[in-house]
């Protein structure tokens, strides 16, 4: 990791009583603005995100490649398949973002050059303990049309070795605020749950043997959306893979389904809202948490 060393265990795996008192981020509040996709087959994925997602493709300098829409956006870059280049966080006002700046600096952090097309002047990157780039701005304008189907760009998940690792990273240097914990045993933590606005998760990992990107997802409004997603795909010939179904963490319905490339795409609706003041909660490792309906995608 950049910088200092951050005590690793002091946001997965400490009580929940020790994180009951709220503390003051400039992150707050801050939401997912877009993602950076690695792509091997461009034209494949251009025709999925453009049929299956509702986006328009644009050329980019370089060879990449905005899929855009009303409130999601993605990069594409040549390269190879099921890999995040990176995430991006735009705050409230810039203000914000100075702060952010400030904060990490003093910290040791590195603050890198922001790869983001989407983003302005004045907006920077970090890298985090599995050497994924994080980007944080000020996004350049608002998005340019309408939403076939609602489905705002809301969370982002990685897998990782080090679920402590990284959530310590995620929220002692850049402000994100434990919502849940996934605990294998008292002090094993196998998943967690960030929130960078009242939101339930907008960030989270997932344990695995290896570092790599997991899902991204989408908020719907209602329980009928999903049923709409589902229709819409069911005429691309898209099967769904995981769901319909209800998370235990965050207490959201979903469904999911693959890219062209094997990323998975999960669509989401009534996702959970957090009082600024509510500890941590605890969840046991095991399927019925992962999806309360029964039948879960497993990462360890």
């Amino acid at each position: 990791m950049s910088g200092q060393l951050l005590d690793s265990r002091r946001c997965a795996t400490r009580a929940p009583a020790e994180t009951s008192m709220p503390q003051a981020t400039p992150l707050f509040p801050a939401r997912l603005h877009h993602l950076c996709l690695s792509v091997r087959d461009a034209k494949a994925m251009i025709d999925f995100y453009r049929d299956g997602l509702g986006l328009t493709s644009t050329r980019l300098p370089g060879g990449s490649w905005l899929l855009s829409g009303g409130e999601r956006s993605f990069v594409l870059e040549p390269g190879e398949p099921q890999r995040l280049v990176y995430s991006a966080y735009a705050p409230a006002n810039a203000g914000q973002l100075d702060a952010l700046r400030d904060k990490l600096t003093r910290l040791g952090i590195r603050i890198g050059a922001s790869p983001s097309p989407l983003f302005r002047d004045g907006a920077f990157s970090v890298t985090d303990p599995d050497g994924g780039a994080v980007v944080f701005g000020m996004p350049r304008g608002p998005g340019t049309s309408s939403d076939r189907l609602p489905g705002r760009l809301q969370h982002v998940v990685k897998r990782t070795a080090h679920v402590d690792r990284m959530t310590a990273f995620y929220c002692e240097a850049l402000g994100f605020k434990v919502s849940d914990i996934v605990l294998e045993a008292p002090g094993a933590a196998t998943a967690c749950f960030l929130r960078s606005d009242p939101e339930h998760h907008s960030f989270a990992v997932f344990r695995a043997s290896e570092p790599g990107f997991d899902h991204f997802s989408l908020e719907a409004s209602c329980w009928n959306d999903l049923r709409d997603w589902a229709d819409s795909f069911a005429r691309l010939r898209v099967a769904l893979f995981w769901g319909p179904g209800r998370h235990g963490p965050g207490n959201n319905l979903f469904l999911m389904v693959r890219d062209p490339e094997g990323n998975a795409v999960e669509i989401s609706a009534e996702i959970e809202t957090i009082a600024e003041d509510r500890a941590p909660g605890e969840w046991q490792h095991g399927e019925r948490t992962l999806n309360q309906w029964g039948g879960s995608w497993m990462r360890s």
